[in-house]
């Protein structure tokens, strides 16, 4: 007959299961300890929440620029004969910056002032010729006057003679007849040294025309080569000089960049982020690391390259001793104002209208929570805050990295 056997409870499983709760609850405490980080004060940025208007600004940098320009380039095709003046040299608008250098304009000076030579040698011939001529005619004419004046006394003598029948009439009309031929021919003379002159008044304008066009000829040439010696053409600096001694250049090549220093204008680069309510007309502030300079905005580049949009900005009154064109400098442009809003110094990384996680300090300032924090618009080294903090709140803005992870820290 078979025996009831009765089980009885193992005492080592009720002291298991105790033990395991222990562990459990230890490992528990001790990733609780563990999860606290500690964080000195000293490598931390802290910063309070202030009330108050907030001025908003858009900053960037840039380099000034000659609102007048000059680019000068090739008149000709010509090679670089000398260089005379570098880049940053001032100017004037006489100064000869490059000579340049072309044998078919060279040449075609020397033709067209041995044309104009020329054509002065057949004027000059053509005027002794007049004046030969003219001496001719003004001799026969002094003969022919003198030769009258002698016939007409010799007409009046045998008039009276001949009323005493000391003249006979043939002879009489002979002496009449010689005074009007020789009047006939002194007329003559003097329509023929009008028409000579009328002559040579007609070939010498003639002449002086073809002259006139040789010259101009002449005039053309010594522009062009004149040309060769390229100058600044404006008051101003030297920006720019792309070539080199000796360098052969095409028509329309570039030679120089000049550009006036009495009206400067400034292009900046600015944070398209930044550029809040940005118009034509707000004021701004150029620093040149040698002073500073008022400035409106004139411009807007509607294009955005690499997050950022191109202002121009136009310099006002007085510049500082240093501006100059190609000059580095950095800008802050007015945008307006925001009154009584909350502001903070901008957090590490933050950008404007953005929800950042930032660690908030307790009252006792021994430890921080993890709160989100809206943020609005951004001027310069402040942003304004929205919602998640109140006025005096203390918060971390220094980069703590990874400690985001954690919910709390403490302070030492």
């Amino acid at each position: 007959m078979d025996k009831i056997r009765t089980t009885q409870p193992n005492s080592k499983t009720w002291i298991t299961w105790p033990a395991v709760a222990v562990v459990i609850l230890t490992s528990f405490w001790l990733l609780q300890g563990e999860a606290t980080t500690h964080i000195s004060r000293d490598k931390l940025w802290l910063a309070s929440v202030t009330q108050g208007d907030l001025s908003l600004q858009a900053s960037g940098f840039g380099v000034l620029q000659s609102k007048a320009q000059r680019f000068l380039t090739a008149p000709f095709s010509a090679v670089v004969e000398e260089i005379r003046l570098k880049p940053g040299a001032l100017v004037n608008k006489n100064s000869i910056i490059v000579r340049l250098s072309n044998p078919e304009i060279d040449q075609n000076v020397t033709t067209a002032q041995m044309t104009v030579n020329a054509q002065k040698a057949v004027m000059a011939e053509f005027q002794l010729n007049f004046e030969k001529e003219q001496l001719g005619v003004q001799q026969e004419i002094q003969e022919v006057t003198l030769d009258l004046n002698v016939a007409k006394t010799r007409l009046n003598a045998e008039k009276n003679l001949a009323k005493e029948g000391v003249v006979s009439s043939l002879d009489l009309l002979n002496s009449e007849a010689n005074v009007a031929k020789l009047e006939a021919r002194l007329s003559h003379l003097h329509k023929r040294d009008r028409k000579s002159q009328a002559l040579f008044k007609q070939k010498e304008q003639i002449e002086s025309q073809k002259l006139e066009e040789k010259q101009s000829l002449l005039s053309l040439a010594l522009n062009q080569q004149a040309r060769l010696n390229v100058t600044a053409g404006i008051d101003g600096v030297l920006q720019a000089l792309p070539i080199e001694l000796g360098q052969s250049l095409n028509i329309g090549s570039q030679i120089a960049l000049v550009g006036n220093t009495d009206s400067l204008i400034a292009l900046i680069k600015v944070p398209q982020q930044e550029l809040q309510n940005l118009a034509i007309g707000h004021p701004a502030i150029v620093d040149t690391r040698g002073g500073s300079a008022q400035a409106n905005v004139v411009r807007i580049d509607p294009v955005v390259q690499d997050g950022h949009v191109e202002v121009e900005l136009e310099l006002v009154g007085d510049l500082p001793s240093n501006a100059r064109p190609a000059l580095n400098v950095s800008a802050v442009i007015e945008l307006g104002t925001v009154a009584n809003v909350l502001t903070l110094p901008v957090p590490v990384n933050a950008k404007a209208n953005s929800r950042v996680p930032l660690y908030k300090l307790s009252s006792d300032q021994h430890s921080a929570e993890l709160v989100w924090v809206e943020l609005g618009k951004k001027s310069g080294q402040r942003i304004e805050v929205l919602n998640g903090a109140a006025r005096g709140d203390e918060f971390i803005l220094s980069d703590i990295g990874n400690q985001y992870q954690q919910t709390n820290i403490e302070l030492k």
